[in-house]
């Protein structure tokens, strides 16, 4: 039951992407923002849980200033945003009283900016970038996520037998670790020469490769921050999967990472 719950979702939110991807960029940046908004909310949630509540100011406009970056490719987004966010974030702090964690405050809220506002931003990005190839280019780093995280579920709870990364996670495998490195780096192999025509297979699967253990980072990144702040779930949304958090955690590295290395390919401008 958990089983087909869990797809049942994962086709709904596939449904609800590539209707934003077929109405265009505006719809996809607006699904973007959206889910980073329910990312950061889930994020503060977390962290008030565990007495230390992230600072607002610090963490929602500089989120969107990222997430939105794509937007106005001649302003160094980047850049300005981290001079903002660290040097305005600093100076609100002498705003409140020691005893109240300020800098701690401050300090989460910049990471969580970095981590949901600024990563999320790449998928637009990518869209972009990728001009005619956008929506296939979003497919596949969606893609990758997907499969990595499938592959690993399936193999993971069926035929896992060795720990991987158990003070964690404990329910991970090697099994499944090596089923979600494999079968998405050999589908975006397989797929990514499609998509940009010219490059080359090695490219491709170097790739392939570099974003599957992006994916399984992002997943273990996310497990992390629950398994130190003592939640099983970043929250109950989508049936099945957990939180917003839980869903797009591999996604969050892999948009980076296949933008990042297919631009240093010249394969994106």
């Amino acid at each position: 039951m958990r089983l087909l719950v869990r797809t049942a979702s994962g086709i709904a939110l596939l449904a609800v992407l590539g209707v934003a991807l077929e109405m265009g960029s505006g719809y996809l940046a607006a699904l973007v923002v959206l889910v980073a908004a329910l990312g950061l909310l889930e994020y503060r949630r977390l962290w008030r849980g565990a007495g230390l509540l992230p600072n607002l100011l610090v963490l929602a406009p500089l989120s969107a200033f990222w997430v939105l970056r794509y937007a106005y490719p001649t302003v160094p987004a980047a850049g300005l945003g981290l001079s903002a966010g660290a040097l305005a974030g600093l100076a609100l702090t002498l705003l409140s009283r020691p005893e109240s964690r300020p800098v701690a405050r401050w300090a989460v809220a910049f990471g969580g900016a970095v981590w949901i506002g600024y990563l999320a931003g790449f998928l637009p990005l990518l869209y972009r970038s990728a001009h005619s190839r956008g929506v296939e280019m979003v497919l596949l780093a969606v893609g990758v996520s997907v499969l990595g995280d499938t592959g690993a579920y399936l193999v993971g709870s069926r035929l896992g037998r060795h720990p991987f990364f158990p003070r964690i996670s404990p329910s991970k495998t090697w099994e499944g670790a090596a089923a979600g490195f494999l079968l998405p780096a050999l589908a975006v192999t397989a797929l990514l020469p499609l998509a940009l025509p010219g490059l080359s297979w090695s490219v491709a699967a170097l790739v392939a490769a570099t974003c599957s253990l992006a994916a399984i980072a992002g997943d273990l990144a996310e497990s992390q921050l629950k398994r130190e702040l003592g939640v099983k779930d970043s929250g109950r949304l989508i049936p099945g999967h957990g939180g917003i958090l839980d869903r797009v955690d591999s996604l969050l590295f892999v948009a980076p990472v296949m933008y990042s290395l297919l631009v240093a390919a010249g394969a994106l401008r």
